[in-house]
C-alpha cells in the first residue's frame, strides 16, 4: 500500500507544477486534472463506531487527450486510503457537432443524481435511491459503448438523447451472465430560462448456469427501471442566484428474486430526491466568492409492498473563496423507518474541497 501512496503523491505534485494544457507530439491537447475533499463528520446513529472521525471523502485525478478535433480519450482513477482503483477509461469520437459516440469504461446516462458532479449536486454524497440502483446495476460505470445525438434547435429549445448497450456490472466486475443491458436517456433544455427536464429507461435480465435446465442456462424475466427528473438555474441579478434539481425513479427490485424459478412477482422500488439552493455573490468582498445555502430531501422505499422507507432532509452551508475552492458544513437528518421498529438521528459534517 505504501508504493500506492508514493506514486499517487508523485502524480498530484506534477500535476500541482504542471501546466492545465500541455502539447505533445501524440496529441494535439493533454489535459491533467485532479480532486480531493476531506472532512470531519460526527455520525449521529447511536451504534456508530467510531462516531467521529476525519476522513478522505474522495480523492482522484483525471487525464483527457485531444488526438485530432474530433477523437478524445480519458482516464480518471480515484485514490482512498486504502484503495486505488479505475474509474473511467473512454475513448470519445465525434463525427459530426449533433452526434458523439462513447466506447469503454464510463457512467452511464440515466439518473440525474448520479451524471451531476459531485461540486454541482449540493449534496454530501449521492441520494440514497441512486445507490440503490447501482447495486442493481440502473445506473453507475459500466464497459459498453453510448451513442448522443444533439437535434437541430428550434424556438429557443434543445432536444437531445443518449442511448447505450453495455455489460451490466458495475465498473466492469467479473462477467457471470451472457446478458447485457440497454439504457437511454432524454433531455430538453429550454435555454432562455436555463430550465432541464429529462427521463430515462433501463432494461436488464440476469442469467445463471442451471444444470437442471437442457440448455444448461437460466435467464430471468426482463427488468426495468425509469426516471423523471428536472433542474433549473436562475440568475436574479449579478449578486443573487438560485438553483434547484429534482428526480423521482421507480422500478423492479430484482434483488431478492430467484432467477431458476422467477415465479413470484418481483418487488417495487421507488425513491425521490430534491434540491433548492440559493446563492450570494459578494463581489466586493476579498476572499470571497460566493456563499450558498442549501435545503435538500432525500428517500427511498426498496420495496413498496412492505412498510419501510429510509429519508434524509438535509441542511448544507458552502463558502467558495474561488471557483475551485469550497469550505462547507451542515447536517442531515436520517429517517428510518420499518415495521418493528423507527430509528432517527442527524449526521454533522465539515468538508473542504480542491479542484485543480
Amino acid at each position: 500500500m505504501f508504493y500506492k501512496v508514493l506514486i499517487f503523491v508523485f502524480l498530484a505534485v506534477q500535476v500541482a507544477s504542471a501546466d492545465i494544457d500541455v502539447e505533445n507530439s501524440l496529441s494535439e491537447k493533454f489535459n491533467v486534472s485532479g480532486y480531493i475533499d476531506a472532512g470531519f463528520t460526527e455520525w449521529g446513529s447511536y451504534n456508530a463506531i467510531p462516531s467521529r472521525e476525519f476522513s478522505i471523502r474522495r480523492s482522484g485525478f483525471e487525464l483527457s487527450a485531444e488526438f485530432v478535433e474530433t477523437l478524445k480519450a480519458e482516464i480518471k482513477v480515484e485514490v482512498r486510503p486504502d484503495d486505488i482503483f479505475l474509474k473511467d477509461a473512454v475513448i470519445r469520437w465525434d463525427p459530426a457537432d449533433w452526434a458523439r459516440t462513447r466506447v469503454g469504461q464510463f457512467k452511464r446516462k440515466t439518473l440525474l443524481g448520479g451524471n451531476l458532479g459531485l461540486w454541482n449536486l449540493n449534496m454530501f454524497d449521492r441520494p440514497l435511491v441512486y445507490d440503490f440502483c447501482k447495486d442493481l446495476t440502473y445506473a453507475g460505470r459500466d464497459m459498453g459503448l453510448d451513442l448522443r445525438v444533439d437535434l437541430p434547435r428550434f424556438s429557443g429549445i434543445e432536444l437531445r438523447g443518449t442511448a447505450g448497450v453495455f455489460n451490466g456490472d458495475e465498473r466492469g466486475d467479473e462477467r457471470t451472465d451472457n446478458e447485457l443491458l440497454y439504457s437511454f436517456r432524454g433531455e430538453m433544455k429550454i435555454s432562455s430560462i436555463d430550465l432541464t427536464i429529462g427521463g430515462s429507461a433501463v432494461s436488464h435480465r440476469q442469467g445463471i448456469e442451471n444444470q437442471s435446465v437442457p440448455e444448461g442456462y437460466s435467464v430471468s424475466a426482463r427488468r426495468k427501471a425509469f426516471s423523471a427528473d428536472i433542474s433549473m438555474d436562475y440568475e436574479i441579478s449579478n449578486w443573487y442566484s438560485l438553483s434547484a434539481s429534482a428526480e423521482m425513479a421507480a422500478g423492479d427490485n430484482w434483488s431478492s428474486c430467484d432467477i431458476v424459478s422467477d415465479t413470484l412477482p418481483t418487488p417495487k422500488f421507488k425513491g425521490f430526491w430534491g434540491t433548492f439552493t440559493a446563492a450570494y455573490h459578494p463581489w466586493n468582498v476579498q476572499g470571497i466568492k460566493t456563499i450558498a445555502l442549501t435545503m435538500g430531501y432525500d428517500m427511498l422505499n426498496a420495496n413498496t409492498d412492505l412498510d419501510y422507507d429510509h429519508s434524509r432532509m438535509s441542511i448544507i452551508g458552502t463558502v467558495y473563496p474561488s471557483d475551485n475552492i469550497r469550505l462547507r458544513f451542515g447536517g442531515v437528518r436520517n429517517c428510518v423507518s420499518g415495521i418493528l421498529s423507527d430509528d432517527k438521528y442527524t449526521d454533522f459534517t465539515a468538508e473542504v474541497g480542491l479542484r485543480f
